[in-house]
C-alpha cells in the first residue's frame, strides 16, 4: 500500500516536512485555494506538483475536485460546471494524478456534533451523536416536517437535552454541524444551510442517485482517456440526516452504482470511517467484496457509544471498534498481490489514515478538525505496523518441516508455503537433481531455509538415513507431510466400463498386476513407511502428520481401480494412526484434493497440447460445481490451518479442496 497523507496546502499548520517525517511517500491534497466549479489550470496542477515532489513525496490522489451543488442537482450552470470539471481532469491527469476521491453528499461534506469528545487519556475525537442531530435539526434548525424522521423516544431525548442546554452550548454545536472543510463549502450560517437545503425540495433518492450516474457516465470518456480512476467517497454518516436523501452507504449503493457506470474508471474510496457510521455495515467485507473497484482507502475506526444506537464516534485506535481492521489491510493487501499478478497498471492502493485523535502535542497547531499531526502520525504507524505484520507474518517459526515427494508440482507449492510461513523445510524426493532445482528456485525468491533429503518413500533404510541427516542438522522435527504419491498407467483401465465386447487388455482382467501393486505401495506404504521412521521425531515435538488422500477414496473414479483403492487406504490409516498416536501428543490428519494437473494425471485429463481438457478432464470439470481444475496454490490454507496451533484439538479428520466436488450430486 501507498502510505499517504491528507494535506491542506500551503495554509495547512502541518508541512510537508512535519509529514515527510512521519514516513509518508503519498500526498492526498487539492487546490483548495480554488472554489468549488473553477477551473483546475495545468500550471496550477503543475506548481503543486512540483511543490511535493520538491519535498521528497508524490501527489497520489486529489481529494477532491469538488462537484459543484448545479451537478448534484442537475440545475442551473450544471453544463459548464460539468465542461471545466471534465478539464479540470485533463490538466490533474497532465501533471500525472490518476487517482480523484469526492463525493455527491448534498450540502454537507460530513456531519458530527462534537468535534472535541473527550477520551480517558486526555486526548480527544470527533462523534456523531443522533440525538443531539435531532436537536439541532428540530429546535435550531427547525426544519419543516423533520418531527416525521425521528423516533418518538429520540425527540423525546432531544427535546429534554435542548432545554438544558446553554446558548454557549448550542452556538457549539451548530458551529459544529455547519463547519466546512477547505475546498469544499464555507463554514454556513443557519440562514444559508436552510437556503441550500431548499435547493433539494424534490430532489428524493432516486433522482439524486440519477444525477450522479449521469454525471459519471458524462465523464468516464474523459477518464478513460486520461487513465483516472474515479473513487466515490460513501456518505458521512450513512444515513439520511436534515432530509437529504443519501446515496452511497452500504453494499446496495455500490452494486448499483458498479450497474449504473460500468467503466472500471468508476470505482470506490473505501472509508472504514464513513461506512463504520452504519452498525449493519461491515466495512472490512465491503473492502472484500468491492475490491477490484477500491482505488483508495480511507482507515479508521469507529465506536457506538450513547442512548441512541445510531450514535458513534471514532476510536482512540485506528486498530480497535466496529471495523476488522486487519481483515480490511489483509484484503487489500491481497487485491495489491492480484492487481501484479494480473499486470494492472495500478497495483499500489493508496491508503490513509482518516482522522486522528487531538493531542495535547497538537492543542497549539490549530489544526482542521480530524486532522492532527500526532494522532494521524500513530494512525499510520498502527496501520503500518499492521500491513507488515500481515506481510511477514511467520507462524511456524522455529518449526521444522519434512515434504516427502517435494519435488512434485502440488508438493512443492505446499513446500513453498510453509516456507513462507518461517518453517525450515526438509525436501525428500527420489530425484536429486530435481530437488536442487527446487531448492535452487526457492533460494532465488529468499526461501533459503531448506536441505535437500534423496530417498524414497519405499526405500527403509533411505528413510532412516534421511531422518539421521535432519537430526544433525536442525536436531527435530515438528511436521510431516505424507506428499508423495500418485497414479501410474500401469495401474488404469483404458475403459471405463467392461462389457463382453471389451479386450481383456483394455478391461480389469487384463491390469496390470505389477502396476496395481505399484500404485498401492507409492500411495499407501509410501504414506505409512515415512510415518513410522520420523513419527518418534514428532512425539519429541508434539508434531503433526498431513497426509494426502483423494476423491478418489470416496467415489470410486472409473479407470483408476488401483489409485482409488489405495487412497482408501490412506484415508483409514489416517483416522487409525491418530487414533493410534494421540496419547503421544500427535496428530494425524489429511488434505483430499480435488482435481489438480500433477504430471501423473496429465495423460488422462488433458489433450496432447497440454492445455485442452481431455474427454475425461470435461466430465470432472462438469462435476465441479466451481467449473475448473484446482491450483496447487488452493491447498496451502488447509495444509497452514491443519499445521497450526489453531487446529490444536484437530485430529483424524480429511479437509477435501475440491471446488464443491463432493457436495455435487450431478443434477
Amino acid at each position: 500500500m501507498i502510505e499517504s497523507w491528507r494535506w491542506y496546502g500551503p495554509s495547512d499548520p502541518i508541512t510537508l516536512r512535519d509529514i515527510r517525517q512521519a514516513g509518508v511517500s503519498g500526498i492526498v491534497t487539492a487546490l483548495h485555494e480554488i472554489r468549488c466549479g473553477e477551473l483546475w489550470t495545468e500550471e496550477a496542477v503543475q506548481e503543486r506538483v512540483k511543490m511535493i515532489e520538491d519535498a521528497g513525496m508524490k501527489w497520489v490522489v486529489a481529494e477532491s475536485i469538488a462537484v459543484h451543488e448545479d451537478i448534484k442537482t442537475r440545475s442551473s450552470q450544471w453544463r459548464h460546471y460539468i465542461e471545466v470539471y471534465k478539464q479540470s481532469l485533463r490538466n490533474l491527469a497532465r501533471g500525472g494524478v490518476k487517482i480523484v476521491c469526492y463525493n455527491f453528499m448534498p450540502v454537507l461534506d460530513w456531519t458530527r456534533t462534537d468535534l472535541a469528545w473527550p477520551l480517558e487519556d486526555g486526548s480527544s475525537v470527533l462523534k456523531c451523536d443522533a440525538d443531539e442531530v435531532a436537536v439541532f435539526d428540530l429546535f435550531m434548525l427547525q426544519r419543516a416536517g423533520a418531527e416525521q424522521d425521528y423516533a418518538p423516544d429520540t425527540i423525546g431525548r432531544a427535546r429534554k437535552r435542548f432545554e438544558s442546554m446553554t446558548e454557549a452550548q448550542k452556538k457549539t454545536l451548530s458551529d459544529s454541524i455547519l463547519l466546512g472543510l477547505p475546498g469544499t463549502v464555507d463554514d454556513l450560517t443557519l440562514e444559508q444551510f436552510r437556503e441550500m437545503l431548499a435547493r433539494y425540495k424534490g430532489i428524493d433518492d432516486a433522482q439524486l442517485r440519477k444525477n450522479l450516474y449521469d454525471f459519471l457516465n458524462e465523464i468516464m470518456p474523459v477518464c478513460e482517456e486520461t487513465g483516472i480512476r474515479m473513487a466515490i467517497h460513501p456518505d458521512d454518516p450513512p444515513r439520511s440526516i436534515f432530509g437529504l436523501p443519501r446515496i452511497m452507504s452500504d453494499e446496495a449503493d455500490m452494486l448499483q452504482l458498479i450497474r449504473e457506470v460500468p467503466s472500471m474508471h468508476s470505482g470506490f474510496t473505501l472509508c472504514t470511517g464513513s461506512l463504520g457510521g452504519l452498525r449493519s455495515n461491515a466495512p472490512h467485507l465491503l473492502m472484500e467484496r468491492f475490491a477490484d473497484r477500491v482505488w483508495f482507502a480511507h482507515f479508521r475506526n469507529t465506536v457506538y457509544d450513547g442512548e441512541n444506537p445510531d450514535t458513534f464516534r471514532e476510536s482512540g485506535t485506528h486498530l480497535l471498534g466496529h471495523t476488522d481492521m486487519a481483515y480490511a489491510v489483509q484484503c487489500l493487501l491481497n487485491e495489491e498481490a492480484r492487481r501484479r499478478e494480473s499486470g494492472l497498471g495500478v497495483p499500489q492502493i493508496p491508503v490513509r489514515p482518516d482522522h486522528g485523535k487531538l493531542m495535547d502535542i497538537d492543542l497549539d497547531k490549530h489544526c482542521y478538525s480530524g486532522y492532527s499531526y500526532g494522532g494521524r502520525a500513530i494512525g499510520l504507524a498502527e496501520l503500518r505496523g499492521l500491513a507488515m505484520g500481515l506481510v511477514n507474518a511467520r507462524p511456524l517459526i522455529g518449526k521444522v518441516a519434512l515434504v516427502t515427494g517435494a519435488a512434485g508440482v502440488l508438493c512443492s507449492v505446499m513446500a513453498r508455503s510453509l516456507l513462507k510461513a518461517g518453517a525450515k523445510v526438509a525436501l525428500l524426493g527420489r530425484t536429486e537433481s530435481k530437488l536442487h532445482q527446487l531448492q535452487q528456485q526457492l533460494a532465488e525468491e529468499g526461501l533459503t531455509q531448506t536441505i535437500t533429503l534423496t530417498a524414497d518413500v519405499l526405500d527403509k533404510a533411505a528413510l532412516e538415513r534421511a531422518r539421521t541427516t535432519l537430526v544433525d542438522t536442525w536436531g527435530r522435527l515438528d511436521i510431516l507431510v505424507n506428499g508423495a504419491g500418485g497414479n501410474d498407467p500401469r495401474g488404469t483401465t483404458p475403459v471405463e466400463q467392461c462389457t463382453l465386447d471389451t479386450p481383456a487388455a483394455d478391461s480389469f482382467f487384463g491390469m496390470d498386476m505389477e502396476g496395481f501393486e505399484y500404485v498401492n505401495r507409492l500411495n499407501m506404504i509410501g504414506t505409512i513407511l515415512p510415518s513410522q521412521i520420523f513419527g518418534s521425531l514428532l512425539a519429541e515435538s508434539g508434531g503433526t502428520i498431513v497426509n494426502i488422500s483423494s476423491m478418489a477414496a470416496y467415489l470410486p473414479l472409473t479407470k483408476v481401480g488401483a489409485y482409488g483403492a489405495a487412497k482408501a487406504a490412506v484415508e483409514n490409516f489416517t483416522k487409525w494412526l491418530a487414533t493410534h498416536l494421540a496419547p503421544m501428543g500427535i496428530r494425524v490428519n489429511a488434505i483430499a484434493p480435488g482435481f489438480f494437473i500433477t504430471n501423473q494425471n496429465r495423460f488422462l485429463m488433458l489433450e496432447k497440447d497440454g492445455i485442452t481438457p481431455s474427454a475425461r478432464g470435461k466430465k470432472v470439470i462438469a462435476k465441479t460445481p466451481m467449473r475448473r481444475f484446482g491450483d496447487p496454490e488452493d491447498l496451502c490454507g488447509a495444509l497452514q490451518f491443519l499445521v497450526s496451533p489453531g487446529a490444536g484439538f484437530v485430529t483424524g479428520i480429511t479437509i477435501p479442496v475440491d471446488g464443491g466436488f463432493l457436495a455435487f450430486s450431478g443434477v
